[in-house]
């Protein structure tokens, strides 16, 4: 190859991509656009997982265990719960019909359905009377971070409170 070949290929080359350049002007929008998305991705990703602000819970667990504790089977009512500081809507409890109650209490052994507490075999033969709240008892913790791929979140645990006829028949935490 001689000289002038390669000072011809190198023109050609510039002319090129000057040409492409000129035809997408476009481009610059086209990267900010595309640096403002990942941001907004990376703010989502972040906020999503608690690391700007968490849902407002008990003050402490001292206070939670007193609430607890306050809350008498048989004569606690699902109004009373909400005075106690149990709020469905404000910490965001899962309520459970019926056929919810059934799914959630239901054993896997004949032997571990003889051992349920008499209140939950109630709900199981009159399931139209019957509701559950389950409050969990923090935001669940991901395992792995942000690019960990079908992790389960690690459940913190929960409080559960069985309304027969709108009265607390039962009631449990798991921590």
């Amino acid at each position: 190859m001689d000289l002038a070949n390669i000072r011809g290929t190198t023109v050609n080359a510039m002319n090129n991509l000057l040409r492409w350049r000129d035809e997408h002007h476009m481009l610059p929008l086209l990267l900010i656009a595309s640096i403002i998305l990942m941001l907004a991705i990376a703010a989502a990703a972040i906020w999503s997982h608690g690391g700007i602000a968490s849902i407002e819970r008990f003050a402490s667990a001292k206070m939670l265990d007193g609430a607890y504790s306050r809350v008498e089977p048989g004569q606690t009512t699902q109004t009373q719960l909400a005075s106690l500081g149990f709020d469905p809507a404000r910490l965001k409890a899962r309520s459970l019909s019926g056929l919810g109650v059934q799914e959630y209490f239901m054993p896997r052994t004949s032997a571990a359905y003889d051992k349920l507490d008499p209140a939950i075999r109630a709900c199981f033969d009159a399931p139209d009377r019957c509701t559950a709240l389950v409050f969990p008892l923090g935001p669940a913790i991901e395992k792995g971070g942000f690019m960990a791929a079908n992790a389960a979140p690690e459940d913190p645990g929960q409080i559960v409170f069985l309304l027969h006829n709108g009265r607390v028949a039962y009631k449990a935490m798991n921590s």
